[in-house]
Parts: C-alpha cells; sequence; structure tokens
C-alpha cells in the first residue's frame, strides 16, 4: 500500500514537473520569439540600406567620372557596387532621374548661392529605389529608398512611410 502511495505521489510530482516545464518554455517564447523577430527586421534593414548605399555612392561616382547618366545600367551599378547577391536576389534597385533642364535649374540655382570656393552637390536622381522581390522574406514591395534632393533615406527601417510621394517624382506623368 505504501509502496502504491509512493507511485502515485511520483506521478504528481512528475504532472506538476511537466506543467512547470511547459509554462517555463511558454514564457519564454513568449518573450524571445518578438525579440528575435525585431533582431531579423533589424538586421534585414541594416542589410538593404548598406546595399542603397553602395548603390548611392557607385551611381555618384559614375556620374561625376562620366558626366551623364546615359550609359549607367543598373546591372553594372550592381556589379561595381559589389553588392551581395542575397541582397540583389531578394531585391530589385530603381532609379528615376531627373530631366536635364530640372537638373540645370537645381544646379544655376545652387550656385547663386556660393560666395566661396565650396562644393555644391546637387543629385543628378530624384531617388534610388529598391523594393522588395516575391521570394522577399519581407514580402513583395516593401520599400527603402534615398531622397537626392533631400540627401535622406526613407521607408523600411528607417521611419514609417510605406511609399514615396509618386507626384513627387513625377509630377507630370
Amino acid at each position: 500500500m505504501a509502496e502504491q502511495s509512493d507511485k502515485t505521489g511520483r506521478k504528481i510530482k512528475t504532472r506538476y514537473l511537466v506543467i512547470a516545464i511547459i509554462v517555463i518554455l511558454i514564457i519564454a517564447a513568449i518573450i524571445l520569439i518578438p525579440r528575435y523577430n525585431r533582431y531579423l527586421q533589424n538586421k534585414r534593414a541594416a542589410e538593404i540600406r548598406s546595399a542603397l548605399e553602395l548603390v548611392r555612392n557607385t551611381i555618384d561616382q559614375e556620374w561625376k567620372t562620366t558626366g551623364t547618366i546615359s550609359g549607367i545600367r543598373m546591372a553594372s551599378i550592381l556589379q561595381k557596387a559589389e553588392v551581395p547577391a542575397k541582397v540583389s536576389k531578394n531585391w530589385t534597385f530603381v532609379v528615376a532621374w531627373k530631366d536635364s533642364y530640372l537638373y540645370t535649374t537645381e544646379m544655376v540655382e545652387k550656385l547663386k548661392d556660393v560666395n566661396d570656393n565650396s562644393t555644391v552637390y546637387v543629385a543628378p536622381y530624384r531617388i534610388i529605389l529598391a523594393y522588395a522581390k516575391p521570394e522577399n522574406p519581407l514580402g513583395e514591395g516593401t520599400k527603402i529608398w534615398f531622397k537626392g534632393d533631400t540627401n535622406s533615406y526613407h521607408g523600411f527601417g528607417v521611419d514609417n512611410k510605406i511609399e514615396p510621394d509618386w507626384v513627387e517624382i513625377f509630377p507630370e506623368p
């Protein structure tokens, strides 16, 4: 009889132990899963922002070297910028160039304000945009962009903007 109550006591202790372990695992999952997801989001945001910066710097260098947008192809930019294959597999990069009249007008306006021998830079593009392809874990259509006029990044991982201001980019359709 004592043996049976001893077995029953062990069964109860084992059940409590199993329940306690399950509760601990659930609490750990509730705490750790959101942190891990945030870590992945931050990692992906840093990865694409770094790639976008490489693309922007390479485009700027090509522009300074050649003085024209003619012949600048995104495939060669991605290769020269050494954008990782994983990034170019998941993202598409696009440049919205300014027309030459607008670029020249902006340059002349900026030069009017220069009194010393300082450098004046006017971006030859409105934005450089990266948007997620269907196979991207973030989901198709996620966007991050560099706005040339304000020298600023927007979109995924930067701010809460989801889309660029398309009317500003393409004022006359």
